[in-house]
């Protein structure tokens, strides 16, 4: 009789346990990110009653499984709540170091602009290699709010689209300017059309420039001295020279209101028009005449052609005020240019200047670089990729969320407020990109419900009811048993 009482307490004990984790399963029925639990029942050793019969003891609680289904979604309007959509966990780290895995994605900015839990530990990501665009180094803390992207200055024009970038028409028709070129202080009179550029400096300044052009008249072919004959394809036709001008308050050393020639070079138009070739010039004052007087004034400066080099990009030095003492290099791009004579050569020479008979055109004149920007937004891509977008107007990816799972993900330690911790149970911790590996992506904007199902959680309750009843009445019928035993020996 006392077996049935103790197998009775058993599992009264047990089922009210059970509906304790069951009641704390409703609780959390709207709790983001919460894994429901189940109650494992197992029977406690039996006695054996003589021979194979044996006769159970009661009940126990096996274990209590942390069940990691997928949880329905929910939509939000804040880009820092992220959900997952597979296997995996948000790892969060704290003041000391210690590490925590959560699947509620509920975060926000503290007072320093880190990202971090409701709890304020630290959200974990990696590096992005702006090149590979793959994740790199270890996990890290992430400060959105105090992001500042430096300044891009404008290129040397080696690498594409760097450096200043022209296309446009020249009128083929223009007069021939009879305007001599004071390359210190170029005025309108001297050049035939203009456009301007918007350049940067080392510290992100912005600079406005002028590149001007100047038809030159056509140059005879060259006459042989010993021969006295000339010499063919030896004169330039279709030939304009260009300068970059720069105003001389932004140089260091300029004369305000005086627009002066940093540097240039020549242009030479095939007879349809098409581009030939960008020969650099180099601005420099020719030497004073043999025998010339004591106090002669030097000659005024004047450009000559440089030799062509394939692949020469023009290049200038901009001495800029107050962005240090070396001068910034920026390369200057009119086209590829072409060959006519070669049929073999694939270049149109209509990729950036032509000269046709129309008026003068700027199709575009842009220029790299960019000043520096602070963050004004951020967006998160399903690979987890933070993307932060600057009043600069520039987009680059500020880090990577990282994901980590376990192989035994339900051994897991439960610390309470959404968070887990690995034990030895659970196995290492396995840490990828998102969507990589049997990772699940990440969705911003949007929140995992509990995996909570209220209709199972109401039959266990149900269940747990009677359970508890019918154990409740063992302990009673055991009693009733047992005074009815006491009662025959009086």
């Amino acid at each position: 009789m006392l077996g049935s009482l103790y197998s009775g307490a058993s599992g009264v004990k047990t089922h009210s346990d059970s509906m304790t984790v069951t009641g704390s399963n409703i609780a959390n029925v709207n709790t983001v990110g919460y894994k429901f639990n189940r109650v494992n029942f197992q029977d406690l050793l039996s006695n054996s009653m003589g021979g194979d019969t044996k006769i159970g003891k009661g009940v126990k609680i096996g274990n209590i499984q942390n069940i990691h289904t997928q949880g329905s979604f929910e939509m939000t309007e804040v880009e820092t709540d992220v959900a997952i959509d597979g296997n995996g966990f948000f790892s969060l780290k704290d003041e000391a170091g210690n590490l925590f895995y959560t699947r509620a994605g509920q975060f926000v900015y503290d007072k320093n602009g880190f990202l971090v839990g409701q709890d304020g530990k630290f959200v974990q990501v990696k590096d992005v290699n702006p090149e590979t665009n793959e994740s790199e180094g270890p996990l890290k803390n992430i400060n959105i709010l105090d992001q500042i992207d430096p300044p891009t200055p404008t290129g040397d024009g080696i690498k594409e689209n760097t450096g200043v970038n022209i296309k446009a028409n020249l009128d083929t028709n223009s007069k021939i300017m009879d305007v001599a070129m004071d390359y210190d202080n170029v005025r309108m009179e001297m050049y035939n059309f203009s456009t301007s550029v918007t350049v940067y400096d080392t510290k992100g300044n912005e600079h406005s420039i002028n590149v001007v052009f100047r038809k030159l008249a056509d140059t005879p072919d060259t006459v042989d001295p010993a021969t006295g004959q000339t010499i063919p394809n030896t004169g330039i036709k279709n030939n304009w020279q260009w300068l970059a001008l720069a105003p001389g308050e932004i140089l260091e050393g300029g004369v305000p209101g005086v627009m002066k020639a940093m540097g240039g070079g020549f242009l030479e138009f095939s007879d349809d028009g098409r581009l030939i070739s960008d020969t650099p010039g180099l601005i420099q004052t020719p030497p004073l005449p043999a025998g010339a007087a004591p106090g002669t004034p030097p000659p005024a400066p004047e450009m000559v052609r440089q030799a062509i080099i394939p692949g020469q990009v023009s290049q200038i030095d901009f001495n800029f005020l107050d962005a240090g003492p070396i001068p910034q290099r920026i390369g200057f791009n009119f086209g590829k240019g072409s060959n006519p004579d070669d049929p073999a050569d694939t270049r149109t020479g209509m990729d950036g200047l032509t000269q046709f008979a129309s008026d003068f055109k700027i199709i575009t004149a842009t220029a790299d670089g960019i000043k520096a920007g602070k963050i004004e937004s951020i967006y998160i891509r399903q690979d987890g990729t933070i993307d932060g977008a600057f009043d600069s107007g520039k987009v680059k990816a500020l880090g990577r969320l990282a994901l980590t799972d376990f192989k035994a993900r339900e051994k897991l330690k439960i610390r309470g407020e959404n968070l887990y911790t690995m034990t030895f149970d659970s196995g290492p911790a396995i840490i990828n990109d998102p969507g990589k590996n049997g990772m699940g992506s990440v969705n911003s904007k949007s929140l995992e419900h509990s995996n909570v199902e209220l209709s199972h959680e109401f039959v266990n309750m149900i269940e747990g009811q009677r359970a508890f009843q019918a154990n409740a009445k063992t302990v009673t019928t055991s009693d009733e048993i047992l005074a009815d035993l006491i009662q025959m020996k009086r």
